[in-house]
């Protein structure tokens, strides 16, 4: 969970979640895909903010990297670069909130991938089945 690593994760939850829907979820309801897409943002929403805020709550998060200081330092510079990340009032934080509105779009488009991969409906097999 990281400001580099959650537009990939998202769109691989994006698509995953088209996959769950057209083979399991289908029959649940038609909803699916929309339901599991609000409960991804939601939970990355609060992991990646209560890092970013550094809460405490996901501290095993960033500790494991042994070399990000804290959640907020893990957040900013994915253990990668070396951008300020102690006193990041005003612009830094401004940029932060608008990667943080940004994960709605990078979900969506990994449903549209999902979507070309796995197809709209149950019984689409999308690019997959042509192999």
């Amino acid at each position: 969970m990281s400001f580099l690593l959650d537009p990939f994760l998202l769109i691989l939850c994006g698509a995953v979640t088209v996959w769950l829907r057209n083979r399991w979820l289908y029959r649940i309801s038609r909803h699916a895909t929309k339901i599991l897409g609000v409960v991804t943002v939601l939970l990355f929403w609060v992991i990646a903010g209560s890092l970013y805020l550094n809460l405490g709550w996901f501290d095993w998060i960033w500790q494991w990297t042994l070399r990000a200081v804290n959640g907020r330092d893990f957040m900013i510079n994915s253990c990668v670069f070396q951008f300020e990340y102690l006193s990041t009032a005003g612009l830094i934080d401004f940029i932060a909130l608008f990667l943080f509105l940004l994960y709605p779009l990078w979900l969506y488009l990994g449903i549209l991938l999902g979507y070309l991969l796995f197809g709209q409906h149950e019984r689409q097999t999308g690019m997959v089945g042509l192999l």
